[in-house]
């Protein structure tokens, strides 16, 4: 699915329109990896995400923590920076494999390449191109049987978002 973003309004608005409606649906576990050079607008998409879902603390950027987790009621949304990570036993060090034992988890992981075994977890991957000064163009693509219910589940934001 493509999704083009003439702003960052626009961003904000899908964003936090597909929080809404996956956690509407009772969409959890989710795993989706976020994909994209260096402000793509990855940190933006999660923190409207967190904001479409109510939350409305201050949303950091993981950078340097690496990672950072909202509890959201019944719903617990992890963050996951790895663009400074060094090393796999840093990622086990950080308990991913415990957060991702969590049937009540969204784990949005920008940088998956960057963990392979991550990445291969996906059930969703979201590619994030620059297209201009405030417009992005964002590929969702399905990995996992539940990616795709997901995916489906927002597929006519398809025709809303399009070029």
């Amino acid at each position: 699915m493509i999704l083009a973003l003439p702003s960052e309004a626009s961003l904000v608005e899908a964003a936090g329109e597909i929080a809404r409606r996956w956690r509407g649906d009772g969409r959890a576990p989710l795993l989706i990896g976020l994909r994209g050079e260096l402000g793509s607008g990855k940190t933006s998409w999660v923190r409207a995400m967190l904001r479409g879902l109510g939350y409305a603390a201050r949303v950091p950027s993981p950078t340097y923590t690496l990672l950072e987790a909202y509890p959201l009621g019944e719903l617990v949304l992890v963050h996951l920076d790895l663009y400074r990570l060094s090393s796999a036993a840093e990622l086990e060090n950080l308990g991913v494999r415990d957060w991702l034992a969590r049937p009540d988890l969204w784990l949005l992981a920008e940088w998956p390449e960057r963990a392979g075994q991550l990445l291969a977890r996906c059930d969703l991957v979201v590619d994030f191109e620059i297209t201009g000064e405030s417009s992005r163009c964002l590929a969702i693509a399905d990995a996992s049987d539940a990616g795709r219910t997901a995916l489906d589940s927002i597929r006519d934001l398809d025709s809303r978002y399009s070029s």
